[in-house]
């Protein structure tokens, strides 16, 4: 039985991903002269590599990772492969259902015909369908808070929240502030906690308002947010979310260098120069820099960057992150009449989902974040994997105690990413820095979900992210 946590130096699971090693090659020392340098072969960067390849360009890609994917990775879990990266696609997710389409995958739905759970402090509700039987007191205060919010998102807008009127005053308060002042009931100010944790990996106090309201609208709603069916937790990929990149690299014949983390990026008036680990030089008009802000950080800018992006970097942390996957001989939380879809105040686990492998045996995956990543991070091995265990237990019964398979990843530790699922931004920092996301700094541009105008924080904004990285140096370059 697996029984382990999934570290930064994991191999890559399985016998496609492993074949990508070979092909792609590992960096030596050398100089290499393009049009366009690409930093990181995530779902972004490998999505503009792409792109401009297909429009005639010469590309090529530097992954600090031996494996392609950032923030996409499956793993062996009992006798599966399991995603332990992002892997959910919502309905108006068109820019990551199109691209699926396009490279031969399928999509298939989270299992949530049956009972949900809701954990309160003092009450556990079960229910089917989309409302729950809260008490009536949150049940007009839940929804009315959420319609404060997503009528604040409408407001703010999903591309340039500094604009706003009033931005200003929105970014000086964070979101537990604004709950407090709006909210009536102690469910709906844990039930809020609950979902911050779960969308940002966060707690509400670490959360600009202005932040949330721009997060909403590119996400639609909160309600499109949080919801399973008919939500963003809609759909997985069959087979796991890395695939994506896998067959994106493979389109670009031998151009993504792996285990090479850039290591410095020089520009001047004629192009950029970036310098790998392994002493590899490449030379470019341009570079598309595809991770989050934070990581960003790993390279030695020169000159340096504007202020304006330098304090974004450092002001930009991801979110605190840890994916479970515990596998079963069988779903037999189905025969039980339940979902596996679970939202907790209580935990460790705040999120769960069946992680169906579409052959008959069981999997439940999940979340960990916020503030009770950091008490789970202390516990040994033991502990952490009882701690799970007993969880589960408590919602589906003493079944649950028996797994086949047991394996984690604590984003944290990916030096490379440093987080999950997203960049949280804090109080005071998306109104003054918000425009570094994506304008570009001389023939610097940025991609990643976070440079995205839709979808920020899903696989959909990594991909819109590099479309338009890439065609806005597609046009510097005419």
């Amino acid at each position: 039985m697996q029984n382990a946590a999934i570290s930064r130096r994991s191999a890559l699971a399985g016998g496609a991903a492993t074949a990508l090693v070979p092909r792609l090659g590992r960096a030596q020392a050398a100089t290499q002269q393009v049009d366009v340098v690409v930093l990181g072969a995530g779902l972004s960067g490998l999505t503009a590599a792409r792109r401009l390849a297909e429009r005639g360009h010469s590309v090529a890609v530097l992954e600090a990772r031996d494996r392609v994917g950032g923030r996409n990775f499956y793993s062996d879990i009992g006798t599966h492969k399991f995603e332990l990266g992002g892997q959910f696609v919502g309905p108006t997710q068109t820019a990551a259902k199109a691209l699926v389409s396009e490279l031969g995958l399928h999509l298939r739905p989270v299992f949530t015909d049956a009972k949900k759970i809701w954990e309160l402090r003092h009450q556990r509700l079960e229910f089917a369908g989309d409302v729950p039987p809260l008490p009536w007191g949150t049940l007009f205060d839940l929804p009315h808070l959420m319609g404060k919010i997503d009528a604040l998102a409408a407001q703010v807008g999903a591309t340039a929240p500094w604009n706003t009127r009033g931005a200003g005053d929105l970014d000086a308060m964070t979101v537990a502030d604004y709950v407090a002042a709006h909210a009536f009931t102690q469910n709906t100010i844990d039930l809020v906690s609950c979902s911050t944790r779960a969308v940002f990996g966060a707690e509400p106090d670490e959360l600009s308002l202005l932040f949330l309201a721009n997060y909403t609208a590119q996400g639609d709603s909160l309600e499109m947010l949080t919801n399973t069916k008919g939500g963003a937790q809609d759909s997985i990929i069959i087979g796991g979310s890395q695939q994506m990149s896998q067959r994106l690299a493979e389109r670009l014949h031998g151009g993504v260098h792996l285990g090479e983390p850039a290591r410095a990026l020089r520009q001047d008036d004629d192009g950029v120069e970036v310098i790998g680990e392994s002493g590899l030089r490449i030379r470019a008009r341009f570079a598309v820099v595809a991770m989050p802000p934070s990581a960003a950080n790993l390279i030695v800018f020169d000159p340096v960057l504007p202020h304006v992006r330098r304090e974004l970097q450092t002001r930009a942390p991801m979110g605190r992150y840890y994916k479970v996957i515990v596998t079963y001989p069988t779903p037999f939380w189905r025969a039980d009449g339940f979902s596996a879809e679970v939202a907790s105040t209580r935990g460790p686990i705040i999120a769960a989902y069946d992680d169906d492998p579409g052959d008959g045996t069981g999997a439940i995956l999940g979340f960990i974040g916020g503030d009770a990543a950091y008490v789970w991070s202390e516990m040994t091995p033991q502990a952490q994997r009882d701690s799970v265990l007993n969880c589960l237990a408590r919602w589906f019964g003493p079944q649950a105690l028996q797994p086949t398979g047991y394996g984690f990843n604590n984003w944290a530790e990916q030096i490379y990413t440093g987080g999950a699922p997203v960049t949280i931004l804090a109080p005071g920092v998306l109104s003054r820095c918000g425009r570094a996301l994506r304008e570009p700094c001389g023939r610097i541009h940025w991609a990643g979900t976070e440079a995205a105008e839709k979808w920020t924080g899903y696989m959909d904004g990594a991909i819109r992210a590099g479309d338009a990285a890439a065609a806005v140096v597609h046009a510097r370059l005419a």
